[in-house]
């Protein structure tokens, strides 16, 4: 029995040691052929999921970019505690819009939102600021007013920025405010006074369970830091292709009258938030595929109808809005340009590509620097 025992352990331990092995040589395969699918986003028990610090490298599922998350956790280089002297500082609050993993670092809008800034002495947003401009980008993916409202608390205010430009991107933004039960963020609603309750319940879901416990940190920790785990997880989370559109773009259904009232409220939380730290609140629309689709015929027939809902709120808030929808229309109108969307994968739908992240950039610039 004792030698059976024996046996049994010693064939264990030896299929072990080999498994281990094979499981080390295809990491170290992976690493010598430049393989790899790093894992950008993580859990994060505040705003639910955000980008993993570090984390690095080609995003090819739309475009292609060369993506690096800074310190902080953000899609942009690393920024100092504080501003150099006289140096405008500008946070941009945004989606996935702005988190552009599409494209490279240097053709990103906001990238060329600040070299433009930089050009531009005349700029009147420059004004009493002599020493440059700094744009820092907190973008992030499946974000909505709310999650950006706590990435402001979280890692925008303590950075001090002179201005806080909130990029709305209408085609889900107002459905994302809306209240609903969710399992990887948390949800903003309106108690029966009107007021903003912020709602953590995603916290008990089996996922987040998972994430906080010493099994998903040891799971989260093979992610960062090795080839395999993040093929393995790549195939696991790998996204549903969807098929090309080729009579026009996608329908997007109206937002929620729910999502509006949230949204306003947020809006209205961010601003008074921005502006009792001396900062000043800009908020600009981003376009949606149907709002530039190339052939005008298959636009909806109101296409800036949110866009005008929008300024609605903002009006009596005093915030400055600077939609972007009707002028890059107008543009890429005029020279036949496809803002969104990339060759060869889904030409028209998705996110900006190079021309759309230029075009934006250019119209931005002067927009704020008109006096």
């Amino acid at each position: 029995m004792t030698s059976r025992v024996t046996s049994l352990l010693r064939l264990l331990l030896i299929n072990g040691a080999v498994f281990l092995a094979l499981l080390l040589l295809a990491e170290l395969a992976l690493r010598l052929l430049g393989i790899a699918r790093p894992a950008f986003y993580r859990f994060d028990a505040g705003r639910g999921f955000a980008h993993r610090p570090g984390a690095e490298g080609w995003w090819t599922r739309e475009g292609r970019g060369w993506v690096h998350i800074n310190r902080a956790g953000f899609r942009d280089d690393d920024h100092p505690p504080t501003a150099a002297p006289g140096t405008l500082r500008l946070a941009v609050l945004a989606d996935s819009f702005g988190e552009a993993f599409q494209v490279n670092l240097a053709d990103t809008w906001w990238k060329g939102l600040q070299r433009q800034l930089a050009a531009d002495r005349a700029c009147a947003l420059r004004q009493g600021f002599a020493g440059g401009v700094e744009v820092m980008n907190f973008g992030t993916g499946a974000y909505g007013t709310g999650q950006e409202l706590l990435t402001w608390r979280q890692a925008v205010r303590p950075l001090r920025p002179d201005v806080v430009l909130l990029a709305v991107y209408l085609g889900n933004d107002i459905d994302d405010n809306t209240p609903r039960p969710r399992d990887d963020r948390p949800v903003f609603r309106l108690d029966g006074r009107g007021r903003l309750q912020q709602d953590d319940g995603f916290l008990l879901s089996p996922a987040s369970r998972f994430r906080r416990s010493p099994v998903g940190r040891l799971s989260d920790w093979l992610v960062a830091h090795s080839r395999l785990a993040q093929l393995l997880n790549a195939v696991k989370n790998r996204p549903q292709v969807a098929a090309p559109a080729t009579e026009g773009p996608p329908l997007v259904p109206p937002p929620a009258e729910e999502g509006w009232a949230v949204t306003a409220a947020l809006l209205r939380q961010l601003r008074d938030e921005v502006t009792a730290t001396g900062a000043r609140l800009i908020v600009t629309s981003l376009t949606s595929p149907e709002q530039v689709w190339p052939d005008p015929q298959r636009r909806p027939a109101d296409p800036f109808a949110l866009e005008r809902r929008l300024a609605a709120i903002l009006r009596p808030l005093e915030v400055t809005y600077l939609p972007l929808g009707p002028q890059l229309q107008r543009q890429a109108d005029l020279q036949g340009l496809l803002l969104h969307g990339f060759r060869g994968q889904q030409p028209g739908i998705g996110h900006w590509n190079t021309t759309g992240h230029r075009l934006a950039a250019a119209a931005l610039a002067a927009d704020l620097c008109r006096p």
